[in-house]
């Protein structure tokens, strides 16, 4: 990191600005008491230093990380420590010296993962990674400005969980964070309009959820923009660097409420509470470093804090810190695969059902199928083509394929109480490294004694008599399997692992494989039978 720190801002600042007019990308940030800064010219071309913004990453992010994995143990300081801090805050409040003023604390945290490896696995819109130094996965925009000379800021106050029932309203309605969020747009709109025209309030208190390891958590935004003057890129760094450090993480007034941080505080807040940002070549867009982890001499710490005004309550603020130590979850990417026949895509219905259902309860949106149909020319011919999707928040790909069976011939038992698989994830590797264990083809997978699915099939049983049954535990409700339930074909029902004998054939069925051409064995036939 040694050649991309800088102790001469001013030299940033100016370097902004030159990288600006001859539209050269950059990569930049600044510390909270402006002594320091970062600066990378055509930063996609390194790795050392990773980011992630709207604009543009030199590292994306790794959607098949489980977060799940990634463990956080904290103990927050003392409230009596607090308490000192807060006190010393409600003090100035009180006499008028500030309206509002943002109080953080540095906690001592134990997690098992490195600073790289939470990189990698959060999800945010704005992330920083600084090697055995910190990182910051923040959901809030300090200022974007576009090619045109737009700019516009994102002040977020305003937190409460999603857990609390009429959360929104409770959050919305509450008069000491009402009163907070509406100094910070004020303080914000005096910024802007240091260097802007016409600046306005765009959208007022509106909210957003952020999902943790922990929680859903819901935040309060809004967005303040104006017109810069048509030469903006001859002063880019100045104009960034007059709105520093950011009114959000800091109050109101600006000067007097930083003087009095450094008092309550007592220590440097260094990167945290800074700024970093992107240039492409055309736009900019940068981000407040906050949900922040920092390494300081071997020991790992997380950086949060809260806004306080006259009428914030101790309880309340102290809650609201711990509740900001959090790693935000990354939703993973799923996939689906169609079975199209003779050029049609099959049961369709149900899969548009499957992912619409998988896109709201993850990403709490519509799911669009308009590109589906992109290259379904390419297997209208006769014949058996898988159609292959992968999606997040929206479909990422779409892929044609001939279809060609996996062969079956040796099938084990397998057991496995903990795994999960309610979803059709992209990342399988849970179930694929079941199958390596077992030697064997294929598994039957059995969870708490009772029977669930294959590796990658549902399972029909047929007894003596030819009445056929799916087990009720299945770990994946797969379409072609629910259309035999609701076919009348298949019943469903609890199979417990030493009730195999009462069945005469097991069926491994899929989307790609129905009844009548898939897999079919005996059932004395598996290993493992006894």
């Amino acid at each position: 990191m040694q050649h991309y720190y800088r102790t001469d801002v001013e030299q940033v600042v100016a370097d902004i600005t030159t990288c600006t007019q001859c539209h050269i990308p950059f990569l930049f940030a600044f510390n909270f008491e402006l002594t320091a800064a970062l600066f990378i010219k055509d930063p996609l071309n390194q790795k050392e230093v990773l980011f992630r913004t709207p604009l543009g990453t030199n590292s994306p992010i790794e959607r098949n990380i489980a977060n799940k994995d990634i463990e956080l143990q904290f103990k927050i300081e003392d409230k009596s420590v607090y308490a000192r801090k807060f006190n010393k805050v409600s003090e100035a409040l009180h006499r008028g010296d500030t309206f509002l003023t943002n109080l953080t604390v540095k906690t001592p945290i134990t997690t098992n993962k490195t600073l790289k490896e939470i990189f990698d696995g959060t999800d945010a819109d704005y992330c920083l990674y600084v090697p055995e130094k910190f990182v910051c996965y923040s959901p809030e925009r300090f200022v974007y400005i576009n090619k045109e000379g737009r700019i516009s800021t994102h002040p977020m106050k305003g937190t409460i969980s999603a857990s609390i029932p009429n959360a929104a309203q409770i959050i919305l309605n509450d008069e000491k964070e009402s009163a907070e969020h509406a100094t910070i747009v004020d303080l914000l709109r005096n910024d802007l309009s240091i260097n802007a025209e016409k600046v306005k309030v765009e959208r007022y208190r509106y909210i957003t959820s952020i999902s943790t390891q922990n929680d859903t958590i819901l935040q309060v935004s809004s967005e303040i923009s104006g017109q810069l003057p048509k030469n903006w890129g001859s002063r880019t760094g100045q104009l960034l660097f007059d709105m520093l450090p950011a009114g959000s993480i800091c109050g109101a007034p600006k000067k007097a409420t930083v003087n009095l941080i450094k008092r309550a505080e007592t220590e440097p807040r260094g990167f945290y509470t800074g700024v970093f940002g992107y240039y492409n070549g055309a736009d900019l867009d940068s981000a407040v470093l906050i949900r922040f982890i920092e390494k300081d001499n071997g020991q790992v710490f997380y950086r949060s804090g809260g806004g306080i005004t006259a009428k914030s309550n101790l309880e309340n603020e102290y809650k609201e810190v711990m509740q900001k130590i959090y790693i935000p979850y990354a939703k993973p990417l799923f996939s689906d695969v169609i079975c199209v026949r003779n050029g049609q895509l099959q049961r369709l219905d149900y899969h548009y059902r499957r992912m619409s259902n998988t896109c709201k309860t993850f990403y709490n949106k519509e799911l669009s199928f308009e590109c589906l149909n992109e290259g379904l020319a390419s297997c209208s011919k006769e014949g058996l083509y898988k159609c292959r999707i992968v999606y997040g928040d929206k479909i990422e790909s779409v892929t044609y394929t001939e279809y060609h069976p996996k062969q079956v011939n040796t099938v084990q038992f397998v057991y496995d109480d903990t795994i999960e698989y309610s979803h059709k994830y992209l990342d399988r590797s849970a179930l694929t490294k079941l199958v390596e264990n077992s030697g064997t083809d294929d598994v039957i997978i059995v969870k708490n004694g009772l029977i669930t699915d294959s590796s990658f099939c549902n399972l029909i049983f047929e007894d003596a008599e030819g009445r056929k049954f799916t087990p009720k535990e299945a770990l994946l409700k797969g379409t072609y399997r629910e259309w035999l339930l609701e076919q009348g074909i298949v019943e469903e029902t609890s199979i417990k692992k030493e009730d195999v004998y009462r069945y005469k054939f097991v069926y491994f069925v899929n989307a790609m494989r129905g009844i009548d051409d898939c897999t079919k064995m005996e059932i004395n036939k598996l290993e493992d039978y006894q």
